[in-house]
């Protein structure tokens, strides 16, 4: 059967991982501060946040510890586009306001733009993003201020840990795609899993690629196994 490899930010103990990116948290105090948000008035410039990512949350809860005046974000509605997402939020006990139906960032845009018309919304984001989503907004005229809570930043790692050829590996971000290029390169007997349309949509052409049908690191791990007892 073929072996089946997460390609990660972190090991997980379920499935053989690949580490190819460390994610670290950014202080973002002073991104605050410079989006012209009152520090002891935020509800006043922010009534919506904007979350795509996990790490996102992290963050903020990061600094929110550091910094208690944060504490208002709390109080502050979300937007977020998937379910694991939410669930961390609210975890963390955040009000969770919408989250997506659609796990790709162009739609998710285009569900959040209704929703958004007279509103303040804040998107704490990856420094380097793929998805478009604030381009989209900027376009329907959504006031959108934006902090950079965290950096997706490539491993190099030793060749030897190269995947088998006919592997089935599973991308949970499209920053580990292109990591995982970076260090590897791609073997046209490979599959791929991509954990939401995101991910699926910066695979390149010649990649025998499908999309996991929940959005979450488990259900990836379990589609890719039925895939190894179907693929040839």
């Amino acid at each position: 059967m073929r072996e089946i490899v997460l390609i990660n930010s972190k090991e997980d103990p379920k499935v053989k991982t690949l580490v190819v990116n460390k994610i670290e948290l950014l202080p973002i105090k002073k991104s605050i501060v410079e989006q012209h948000i009152d520090l002891y008035r935020i509800e006043k410039s922010v009534d919506a946040l904007i979350f795509t990512s996990r790490y996102a949350v992290k963050s903020l809860v990061k600094n929110m510890q550091e910094y208690p005046e944060l504490e208002v974000f709390r109080q502050i509605p979300a937007f977020v586009i998937g379910e694991n997402t939410a669930q961390k939020l609210e975890s963390a006990g955040f009000k969770v306001e919408y989250i997506g139906l659609d796990s790709h960032g162009a739609g998710f845009s285009s569900e959040i733009i209704p929703l958004l018309k007279n509103r303040k919304p804040l998107y704490f984001r990856a420094k380097k993003i793929v998805s478009g989503l604030d381009v989209k907004l900027a376009e329907a005229k959504i006031k959108l201020k934006q902090i950079i809570a965290y950096e997706n930043k490539t491993n190099i790692v030793d060749k030897t840990f190269k995947p088998l050829p006919r592997s089935i590996l599973i991308f949970t971000a499209p920053s580990h795609y292109l990591a995982f290029k970076q260090n590897f390169g791609w073997d046209g007997s490979y599959s791929a899993v991509a954990i939401g349309m995101t991910t699926f949509g910066v695979f390149d052409s010649e990649v025998e690629g499908f999309v996991s049908p929940a959005q979450s690191i488990d259900s990836c791990i379990e589609f890719a196994k039925e895939l190894a007892l179907k693929l040839p």
